[in-house]
């Protein structure tokens, strides 16, 4: 028994904390073994027969919420608790550790999901209404992707493409882009053109994915026999964007930058000597960094444009 409502009231805040910081810590450990052991696109953990992944989870898992609840104890003492068994304060700390361990292994869940950043812009409803908004993109496109699946069949093009799109992810990210969506063999990244961030990244980042390929092109031999490559289109202009769908919601981007895109991205297998091409509305919005250069390629006519538009090769 407690002699002063203080007491009470001090175990209830203790065992609340320890809930919280016991959350956090399952919902952080389990969100970081599932992102990056088990559902990265070079994860080991995912050719584990179905059962024995089951075992290993399990056995992970129990390991944190037991390790990470006994942590809680040590930080966050109580006079006179057991630290363990069914009492008061264990069922406050277990309660909040569920509460706080989901919601935070869902927020994870739901930023892989949706791309970094647009998790926030979705609850803040940022685009529960169309808006206009200027953007640069990049269109990352894998060569003789076509050839690829027919030399190795349907199968091993899935396996082999979702590791492609995974390497290209991670400079795409450290630069801060955002992965809008993947159309086909394609991976469509978008820079929001609003000052929050350097978009010249955007080059540094094709740059990177280039040199990346390049340094795994080994691996890839060794697992498919064949070693991708791709060809990338930069564009920038005013988009629509907004939330759209009832069943399935998705934010999508609509207007003539993202047509002028894909066409600039047809014209370029045209031109295969040239990895790297950009528009000069690409360029204006967002010059390469030191080290890139961008030469002119000419005016080139795209169907359905009037008028014709100016592009550059980067390297």
């Amino acid at each position: 028994a407690y002699a002063e409502p203080h007491e009470l009231l001090e175990d209830v805040i203790r065992g609340i904390l320890r809930g919280i910081f016991t959350g956090l810590l399952i919902g952080g450990l389990i969100g970081w073994f599932d992102i990056f052991l088990v559902n990265s696109g070079r994860a080991r953990l995912r050719r584990l027969p179905f059962l024995w992944l089951i075992l290993t989870k399990g056995t992970y898992y129990t390991v944190v919420i037991l390790g990470s609840i006994w942590l809680g104890g040590q930080l966050f003492r109580i006079e006179g608790d057991p630290g363990t068994g069914f009492n008061r304060t264990t069922i406050i700390t277990v309660t909040f550790a569920l509460i706080f361990s989901t919601i935070f292994s869902f927020m994870m869940e739901m930023s892989q999901l949706l791309g970094p950043g647009v998790l926030r812009d979705v609850l803040r409803g940022r685009y529960h209404h169309p808006r206009r908004e200027k953007r640069l993109f990049v269109f990352f496109d894998m060569r003789g992707s076509t050839a690829i699946a027919e030399r190795i069949g349907d199968l091993a093009f899935h396996r082999l493409l979702n590791r492609f799109f995974s390497d290209l992810t991670e400079p795409v990210l450290s630069w801060r882009g955002v992965i809008h969506k993947y159309v086909g063999d394609e991976m469509i990244v978008t820079w929001p053109l609003d000052g929050s961030r350097d978009c010249s990244g955007a080059f540094a980042a094709v740059a990177e994915a280039h040199a990346r390929l390049e340094t795994l092109r080994g691996d890839y031999l060794r697992d498919f026999g064949v070693s991708p490559q791709f060809r990338a289109v930069l564009h920038a202009g005013e988009v629509v964007t907004g939330e759209m769908g009832e069943v399935k919601r998705e934010i999508v981007l609509l207007g003539d930058t993202i047509n002028t895109t894909s066409r600039i991205e047809q014209l370029a297998k045209s031109l295969p000597e040239h990895a790297t091409i950009a528009s000069a509305e690409a360029i204006a919005a967002a010059p390469p960094p030191p080290g890139l250069a961008a030469s002119p390629l000419g005016q080139f006519s795209l169907p359905g444009k009037s008028a014709a538009i100016n592009l550059f090769a980067v390297s």
